[in-house]
């Protein structure tokens, strides 16, 4: 192992000694001063596991440092139904039931209490981060933008009559737009002031249920597109297709991507003789619900864009919105609808992470990257996009990067420029099959991000955007646990003690800011999983002392140690399935056939 290697496991254990120190030391200090409150008599709180390095006993409660630093425990007298109990009133199972659950519940409340601190801290000392532009970086033909005649370049000034200063405005003015006839644009174009105008389709003002199938879209993988809604007065309405339909293929063909199909169905346009253009015929297989085959024969509407639009090529549209495999340059590619512009991007870099590529070769915050492969660049969108391109996947199936010259201008405005290879990592993004199967993602990267502009909030400010997010990660970790247990999330997304180790390292590499989102967001996970109404969960002893609230007396210990087996197997295998999901993602199974079979 060379001292690289070595500095990265060592770096790598102590962020996650940092992010299981305070998740875990602050849930047992939940537990701890609640008990302290209601008259608990509490022998020891100890930060860390193992032998004691040093202890004082202050109040009757023994505190201790002890040698392996990963969390800590409290321990409450009586609350153990192993040890010899007296019937002292201090003792934990002596205590009214209400209390108990008060001091059960203080666990997973402090959790999300220090997600919540964490958040106000973050947000206090760097600001909220978002894009201060308003000029469009890309606009892809077949989008709304592309039928008004927007170009990139262009500076959008205002939305509907009203000024806009960031990105973030114009995405809050799209998103409604509802209850307008029209969205009007007032845009600069290398100094000349335009007006352009878009009709609000009626389909859009009709709440969504009225025209999207209340079935759950199954996954495409790769075999077709599922249509949600299906536009009024249409090609496809007038043909006859419904939401909840899979469309298989198009004149025979089949495709990967949404935008393998948007591309084929949208350029199904010649000319006649007259040299006028017309949409062509297509022949497109469908799939309803009960798995029935039919293929419909029809002519798209024909879609020309504004005069001075770049692309002047119409296109055909059958008329319908669709789920299926996003394709990676979609997913970062960071369109908004329905606009479907994205912004231009400056190529800053604001972040080089920790022992990266881009590290080693020299590249420093603040710098812009000029060209990548002698192409120049402007946008942070194409470092990106250029950085995937590099990915070759041999016979094997093993991905690598080729290397990529970068040129860039450092703070100091020097050009420097070297060859970079990106690491090849994996992981799953949200599209519609990876949430099903856990699929992965191959996707470059040298170690960088960019830099986005900053708004400094205050406290009041940061109090309200830390609540903000943190209502955002629950509601998000509640949907995400409901669609496990209904088998719409695949579990091979969940991650175990492995997955923490790993991410704590990647993200504390990454700095300070990101560090701690993680933390939070762990935090946060850790309150909800802790509610679990199963032992050895706190949710299970809260469902203990409920019981006996309810029904006047407690558990028997009989009782309580049934349900604890139940418990222990249900939970058990689940945590063997994390530890096996774990080192299934790090190829350990595949390390291990190499070293034994060669």
């Amino acid at each position: 192992m060379n001292l690289e290697s070595l500095f990265s496991n060592v770096s790598t254990l102590l962020h996650f000694a940092v992010v299981l120190g305070l998740a875990v030391i602050f849930h047992e200090w939940g537990h701890f001063i609640v008990a302290k409150l209601s008259g608990a008599k509490v022998d020891r709180f100890s930060v860390g596991f193992g032998k004691i390095l040093y202890s004082h006993t202050w109040h009757n409660t023994e505190y201790c440092l002890c040698a392996l630093p990963l969390g800590g425990y409290v321990k409450i007298r009586g609350m153990d139904p192993d040890e010899e109990l007296t019937g002292a009133e201090w003792e934990f199972l002596q205590l009214a039931p209400w209390k108990r659950i008060l001091i059960v519940f203080a666990g997973p409340a402090m959790n999300v209490v220090l997600s919540f601190l964490i958040y106000i801290f973050v947000f206090a000392a760097f600001g909220e981060a978002f894009h201060a532009t308003t000029t469009i970086g890309r606009v892809p033909a077949g989008s709304w933008g592309w039928e008004m005649g927007l170009r990139n370049g262009d500076r959008i000034l205002t939305v509907n009559g009203e000024k806009v200063s960031s990105w973030e405005d114009i995405a809050d003015w799209q998103s409604n737009i509802a209850d307008r006839d029209a969205l009007t644009l007032t845009i600069d174009r290398n100094g000349q002031v335009l007006s352009k105008q878009k009709e609000i389709p009626a389909w859009i003002k009709e709440p969504a249920d009225k025209n999207k199938n209340a079935a759950t879209p199954p996954p495409t993988n790769g075999q077709g597109v599922f249509i949600t809604q299906v536009i009024p007065g249409g090609a496809a309405e007038r043909a006859g297709l419904q939401a909840g339909e899979i469309i298989l293929s198009v004149d025979g063909k089949t495709f990967q991507t949404r935008n393998e199909w948007s591309d084929y169905i949208t350029s199904l346009v010649e000319k006649n003789v007259d040299g006028a253009y017309q949409a062509m015929p297509i022949a497109v297989a469908i799939q309803d619900e009960k798995q029935n085959a039919r293929t419909l024969h029809i002519t798209p509407d024909l879609i020309v864009p504004a005069s001075d639009a770049e692309v002047q090529q119409p296109q055909s549209r059958l008329g319908f919105t669709f789920d299926g495999e996003i394709s990676l340059a979609e997913y970062l590619t960071p369109t908004i609808a329905p606009l479907g512009v994205a912004p231009k991007i400056p190529p800053v870099i604001g972040i080089v992470q920790v022992g990266s590529p881009a590290e080693q070769a020299n590249i420093a915050v603040g710098s812009t990257i000029v060209k990548l492969n002698e192409k120049p660049i402007d946008d942070w969108v194409d470092v990106i996009l250029t950085l995937n391109d590099s990915i070759a996947v041999q016979e094997n199936g093993k991905a690598e990067a080729k290397p990529v010259e970068i040129i860039w201008l450092t703070p100091n405005n020097e050009m420097k420029q070297a060859a970079v290879t990106p690491e090849v990592i994996e992981q799953p993004i949200l599209t519609q099959t990876s949430v099903k199967t856990g699929k992965t993602y191959k996707m470059a990267q040298i170690g960088i991000s960019n830099k986005p502009d900053r708004r400094k909030l205050g406290v009041i400010g940061s109090i309200s955007y830390g609540w903000s997010k943190l209502l955002t990660d629950l509601t998000f970790m509640v949907d995400f646990l409901h669609k496990l247990f209904t088998g719409e999330v695949s579990p091979k997304l969940l991650g175990g003690p492995v997955a923490i180790f790993q991410l704590s390292g990647e993200y504390g590499r990454w700095g300070l800011e990101r560090f701690l989102g993680f933390i939070a967001l762990l935090s946060a996970n850790l309150a909800l999983i802790n509610l679990f109404p199963l032992p050895p969960f706190d949710g299970g002893h809260i469902v203990f002392y409920t019981i006996e609230i309810l029904r006047r007396k407690p558990l028997t210990m009989r009782q309580m140690e049934m349900f604890g087996k139940v418990g222990a197997v249900l939970v058990i295998p689940l945590i063997l399935f994390l530890v096996i999901n774990d080192l299934i993602r790090t190829k350990f199974f595949s390390w291990l056939s190499g070293l034994i079979f060669g």
